[in-house]
């Protein structure tokens, strides 16, 4: 019986080090976004289009910002312990249970990777980065590094990152935010090259034929 209680222990002590870690990799992640914002907003005049300058980009922050915040705030939530018990906050895995353990282990991984990886993409961004579009702005047609593999690298991160907190906190609130955000990310992918079309022209349209959206393409020569 003792052994039981230690091993159950151990367990929980392991998600919840996990969670942990994923919280911390969120407040990063959106930290970091916060920090490049004001420092680009100084280095180019304007801020990085973190309100839209179209109609449509408006509207979408009105869902995208809250799922953003219910996103962050989950993994604390758990942490604590707090709505451990309720059908929305409630694990769908038990603690205790192996494959509970091992997905909290593989998710908080993921997170940790994805997290790295797209600073990698954000320093590749350079003075080009933004939040949102801006119809009348025309930045650098950014091809090299990571955007040599995918149109979308730092969307593709941002799915793997959500992919990676929903594994470690498979709640139910936690997978319909993942489920609003993933959807959003695929409207806004779409919508960017719409533009990058109109502001780069043929230049962006090889591109986008030669590179896949969110995953490589691989082709046998």
């Amino acid at each position: 019986m003792r052994l039981l209680l230690e091993t159950s222990y151990l367990l929980r002590l392991i998600v919840s080090m996990t969670t942990f870690v994923c919280a911390c990799v969120l407040v990063v992640y959106w930290g970091t976004v916060a920090v490049k914002a004001r420092r680009l907003a100084r280095k180019i005049g304007k801020d990085p289009n973190v309100i839209p300058r179209e109609t449509v980009g408006r509207w979408m922050r009105l869902i995208w910002a809250p799922t953003v915040a219910a996103w962050c705030v989950q993994p604390w939530l758990a942490v604590f312990g707090v709505g451990r018990g309720t059908v929305w906050l409630g694990r769908l895995l038990k603690p205790v249970q192996p494959v509970a353990v091992l997905a909290a282990i593989v998710g908080s991984l993921l997170a940790v990777v994805a997290l790295i990886l797209t600073m990698l993409c954000w320093r590749r961004m350079g003075l080009s980065w933004r939040i949102g579009i801006d119809p009348g702005e025309r930045t650098e047609l950014v091809v090299q590094g990571p955007y040599r593999l995918v149109r979308h690298p730092i969307y593709a991160l941002s799915i793997l990152l959500m992919l990676g907190v929903v594994l470690t906190i498979p709640t139910a609130l936690m997978l319909v935010t993942a489920g609003i955000h993933i959807i959003m990310l695929q409207i806004e992918a779409r919508r960017e090259e719409t533009y990058l079309l109109k502001i780069h022209g043929p230049q962006y349209g090889r591109y986008q034929e030669a590179v896949g959206r969110f995953i490589p393409r691989f082709r046998v020569q």
